[in-house]
């Protein structure tokens, strides 16, 4: 049976090299080899009388002496050529180099055969060249239980002449009789094989169980990935370290299942992280940032330099997360820096430069679509339209601007890093620093940041090492991004400047949407971070075998302002003096931990615990002064004592937290794991007996692979399970939310002539405020099969959130209208699939493939509990868009029915004429349809989060030319567009989407007519599915010896390109994040970049 099952699953493995999408590691090998041996040219001799001979004559004496054939590369005179022979006994190599000598040619031994070819240039050539002895070598490699292992790479050592093994474990490869050969395969040791004329040698690998145990990076440690009992996910670096990421979150977006990564298309702003869906309402759904071990608090993602980062984990259930308590609740992204990893000092540089373009904007008239229309509005509502002056001067002299050309910069982008690392004696080091500069398309929208890293770690003595991680940056985001929301209604007629190059304030001269670059043009600007990063660390190593103490001490310093001034300005009407402002704020974050961990193995049991006490605090101030009506523009914002009517506010704030924290964890001879951990914090923000929050969390794992009866199936490399549970808390809301707050009030006191400012209590107290806490279980299967060849993981999970942080209504009777309490339920389900393989290696070219799966639902369970209607079910929260038993963000209209036709019943919708939505009657006040459109007809039609993701990554390879290739799919999600509406704006004079539209003539059953006003506010939903081409990479990778006779170690050139491609119906801003084709607030387009780099390192 055993036989039998060893076939097919032999079979099998070969079939899936071209039916199914997987990969073949590369792999690491020891040897066995044969007696099959012939002998060097440094071994053969012969005789040959003493005189003058032609060249054709001494080849035939080496063919006669010999078994060697001689080939001849080129056909020359040089065969008549004659040379003297002044011994009689010659060693062949000897003979050939003579001959070389004295002719001009080399000559080149393959097995019995000597090739004859002609010295190009022998200036350049060395003498040893010549000659060259080479051997054809075939052999057979196999895996340590004597199976074929296709995909196998052989590499002459020293040299860039390789091959890999086809589907049967065989290979042929001509190279030096002297040389040696490694061979290597992902997950087998890698061994260096000396030819020693062996023209046969066959091999066989043996598992490389270390590399097998790769390490990542747990809360306050490190763990062996097969001992996980968590879902831990990791970024692979090496592979994004080509793209020009400007943000650290952009290496996770499409390639990590169970996380989604929405780029908001402006430089410099961090993108939205999402871990598992969302699970508060209104508090954070951010996830926990943790740099090199420490809570990283009080900065930004954009303002770590990615080129620092070594590597980046993502714990995505509460067995992995627990251990951070009330910080995890949205999961958590360990990212580790860099360290020097050589004895002598490393240095490396690398760089690129690029532009960025429009990846995708929506779609407005052109010109003449929009005259068109125009007239069709026109003549569609009986009354004129008329244009105003300025775009009837354009019309007439045939002039018209595109909007989002109008508002276009150069957009060049470039990065440049530098860093030398190493290790000296007991001192491990990394110094780097990096310069970014990038612009996107939008005028205005620049960034800029300046860091330095410094990183060291020195062993004091042999109980004793002490460290420090820090970075320091300083990022500019100066500059007044055009303003978008006018561009969207901007007039294809419209002017923005003045003959004398002066900018407008009203292109068009309508009310609606001013000049989009008026304030870039014209506006003053200094907006600057600083952000200083220190943890300093100690390492103990205390008297009892195992056990050691740490001290983490962490601080964060962000030191902000902003500075702005708008000029005077008087134009037609438009009349205005300058106004300025200055803006600081400091923050402060300290983090103090003191960690005690155990670890010893007793014969096959394995026994570590970690024990952690810590205080967090963060403290900010601000400041704020503007002045208007200043006379005098000479000097800007640091003139605003020039000014008048003053607004002047400065704060203060800060917050405490304390925690402890336990964990345990078990092994039993590699196969059974267990893993327990509880960890209680105290927050400052909440009310005074809810303070503390107790999260516990348990793993459990199997590592079937250990047991025998799965080892006897041997397309099976790694087989294991995991269970989890836990919870997580959520502290996301304001630092002094459980109180009653004062503030200003702006209506003042007002006593005779003069006024005082007034101060009023703004929100109400909730001493019982507690915990938002979040509950979930995980369950999963980690897999390797074919040799590795098909690795990945499926996690199944739940999370159930209770007590959420909301704000319930209130009767107003003692001046409040909502109160902040804990009530309501989230509860998240969904699926993730993680999937590597190898799909094809010919020869020297492989390909593989990465596919990232999500599947997330979302549902809320309850909300505030209160039951206006005293139907004995819990009301929906409509005006918040919040439905019980829906999925948060869904979308509650009416319910489209079509278009009302010529000869139709208007009735249901007074005023309703053909060409105007209809919608379904679906209920009245006693809940039947009652022949009219009322609220009550509205129901949940859709929502705006996707039914699933997906990310594709494709890598090909040959030989030192790699091509990575990003594609991600988002399927699902509807969110409101309303400017889809042809008549939406053409009221206001605006630019609108190019849709059709109704008329009698094209009476269509899906958009209406072009004088059509909205009375009932419908949302016009569109569908936000889309594809994307997301990232595109082609590197060469130089071979070593290449590099080293340049005086480098590696030398690496790259072209990369990020968003160069959207598939998508979505006619609003980028669909991924699902903005109107209006207002994209805080969002911009998002950006196709292209960059070409190179990186060195000596």
């Amino acid at each position: 049976m055993d036989t039998n099952l060893r076939k097919l699953c032999t079979v099998m493995s070969k079939t899936a090299i071209y039916f199914v999408v997987f990969i073949y590691s590369m792999t690491m090998v020891f040897g066995t080899v044969t007696d099959a041996q012939r002998k060097s040219l440094k071994e053969i001799t012969f005789k040959v009388d003493k005189g003058s001979y032609s060249m054709k004559e001494l080849f035939k004496v080496i063919e006669s002496s010999s078994e060697f054939k001689m080939a001849f590369l080129t056909e020359e005179n040089w065969k008549e050529l004659e040379v003297d022979i002044e011994s009689n006994q010659w060693i062949l190599y000897d003979f050939l180099e003579h001959l070389s000598s004295n002719s001009g040619l080399y000559f080149k031994r393959i097995n019995e055969t000597i090739s004859v070819g002609k010295i190009e240039d022998p200036k350049k050539r060395k003498r040893a060249q010549y000659v060259i002895d080479q051997l054809k070598v075939s052999g057979k490699v196999t895996d340590e239980n004597g199976e074929p292992l296709p995909g196998a790479t052989i590499l002459e050592e020293g040299t860039t002449n390789g091959t890999t093994t086809d589907i049967e474990g065989n290979f042929q490869l001509t190279c030096s009789e002297e040389g040696s050969l490694i061979v290597s395969f992902v997950g087998y040791q890698t061994s260096t094989i000396p030819v020693n004329n062996q023209s046969v040698i066959n091999i066989q690998m043996a598992l490389d169980l270390e590399s097998l145990e790769e390490v990542v990076v747990i809360g306050y440690g490190t763990a062996k990935r097969k001992d996980l009992t968590g879902a831990i996910a990791s970024v692979d670096m090496d592979r994004t370290r080509a793209l020009p990421n400007i943000n650290v979150a952009q290496s996770m977006r499409g390639t990590i299942a169970g996380v989604t990564v929405t780029d908001t298309g402006r430089p410099g702003s961090d993108p939205i992280i999402r871990i598992r869906g969302i699970n508060s309402i209104t508090a954070s759904n951010d996830p926990l940032i943790v740099l090199d071990g420490v809570i990283y608090r009080g900065g930004s993602l954009s303002d770590i330099n990615p080129g620092d980062i070594e590597s980046i984990d993502i714990l995505k259930d509460a067995s992995s997360t627990a251990i951070y308590g009330s910080l995890a609740a949205n999961g958590v992204i360990e990212i580790t820096t860099k360290k020097g990893t050589t004895e002598k000092p490393n240095f490396s540089f690398n760089s690129y430069y690029g532009f960025a373009d429009y990846a995708h904007i929506p779609q407005y008239l052109d010109a003449e679509k929009y005259l068109a229309n125009r007239l069709a509005a026109e003549e569609a509502d009986g009354g004129p339209l008329p244009f105003q002056p300025i775009e009837q001067e354009n019309i007439d002299a045939g002039r018209s601007i595109d909007p989002f050309e109008a508002i276009r910069q150069d957009a060049p982008i470039y990065n440049g890093e530098l860093s030398v690392s190493g290790r000296t004696g007991d001192i491990n080091y990394l110094i780097s620093g990096s310069y970014l500069n990038s612009k996107s398309p939008v005028a205005g929208d620049v960034f800029s940041r300046i860091s330095g890293r410094l990183n060291l770690d020195v062993q004091a003595t042999d109980w004793i090492s002490i460290g420090l991680n820090s970075g320091y940056s300083v990022r500019d985001d100066g500059g007044f991004r055009a303003n978008l929301l006018s561009t969207s209604y901007l007039s294809p007629f419209a002017s923005l400047y003045y003959d004398d190059g002066v900018p407008r304030v009203q292109p068009a001269d309508q009310s609606l949407g001013g000049s989009p670059i008026i304030d870039t043009e014209l506006n003053d600007i200094d907006r600057k971070r600083k952000i200083l990063f220190v943890n300093t660390y100690a390492d103990v190593l205390l008297p009892l075998k195992g056990l050691s103490y740490r001290l983490n001490v962490g601080y964060t310093q962000n030191n902000y302002h902003d500075f702005q001034y708008d000029p005077s300005y008087d134009r037609d009407g438009f009349t205005s003096q300058g106004s300025g402002q200055k803006r600081y704020s400091e923050s402060r974050n300290l983090t103090l931990e003191n960690i005690v961990k155990f670890s010893r193995e007793f014969g096959v049991h394995s026994l570590n615990a970690t024990l952690m006490y810590g205080i967090y605090e963060s403290k900010d101030e601000f400041s704020f002064l503007r002045a208007r009506n200043i006379f005098n523009d000479a000097l800007g914002w640091n003139a605003l004592e020039l000014g008048e009517n003053y607004t002047i506010d400065t704060g203060a704030g800060q917050d405490q937290q304390i925690s402890s924290m336990g964990r345990i964890g078990y092994i039993y001879d590699g196969k059974y794991i267990l893993d327990a951990s509880i960890r209680r914090d105290g927050y400052s923000a909440f009310g005074a007996g809810n303070k503390f929050g107790v999260f516990p969390a348990v793993g459990l794992s199997w590592n079937m692979i250990e047991e025998s009866f799965i080892q006897s199936v041997p397309f099976i490399n790694n087989l294991k399970v995991r269970l989890s549970w836990g919870k997580n808390g959520n502290r996301g809301i304001g630092r002094y939310s459980s109180l009653s707050n004062i503030d200003d009030d702006p209506t003042y006191y007002v006593f005779g002539p003069n006024s005082a400012i007034a101060q009023v209590i703004t929100s109400m107290a909730n001493p019982n405020l507690g915990w938002e806490t979040t509950a979930s279980t995980n369950f999963a299967v980690d897999f390797s099969l074919l040799s590795q060849r098909i690795n990945g993981s499926v996690d199944f999970y739940v999370s159930h959130t209770t007590d959420l942080l909301l704000e319930q209504s209130i009767p107003n009777t003692n001046g409040f209208d909502e109160f902040l309490r804990n009530v309501g339920e989230v509860e998240n389900k969904g699926v993730e699939l993680s999937l590597n393989t190898v799909n094809l290696i010919l020869g020297d070219f492989t390909w593989s493939t990465d596919i990232a799966f999500t599947h997330n639902k979302n549902k809320i369970l309850r909300l505030t509990g209160v039951d206006i209607d005293e139907d004995g079910v819990e009301d929906d929260d409509i005006a918040s868009g919040w439905f019980i038993g829906k999925s948060l963000g869904s979308n509650y209209d009416y319910v489209f029915d079509g278009i009302y036709q010529e000869g139709d019943d208007f009735s249901a919708i007074p005023g309703a004429a053909a060409g105007d939505i209809r919608f379904k009657d679906i209920s009245g006040p006693d809940g039947v349809p009652d022949g009219v459109i009322t609220p009550e007809d509205r129901r949940v039609l859709h929502n705006s989060l996707p039914n699933f993701t997906t990310g594709l990554t494709n890598t090909f390879s040959y030989k030192g030319l790699s091509l990575m290739v990003v594609f991600s799919y988002r399927d699902g999600g509807y969110s409101r567009n309303l400017t889809a509406n042809p008549g939406t704006n053409f009221y206001d004079l605006a630019n609108y989407l190019d849709v059709p539209f109704w008329t009698p003539e094209n009476p269509i059953n899906t958009h209406p007519a072009i004088n059509y006003r909205n009375p009932l506010g419908y949302g016009f939903y569109q569908s936000r599915t889309f594809g994307r081409l997301q990232d595109v990479s082609l590197t060469y990778t130089f071979p070593k010896p290449l590099a080293n006779k340049i005086g480098v170690q590696d030398l690496q050139v790259y072209a990369s390109g990020k968003n160069l491609a959207t598939w998508t119906k979505w006619q609003g801003w980028d669909p991924e994040y699902g903005r109107g084709a209006r207002d994209p607030g805080n969002y911009g387009p998002l950006m196709k970049i292209y960059t070409l780099g190179l990186k060195v390192q000596f």
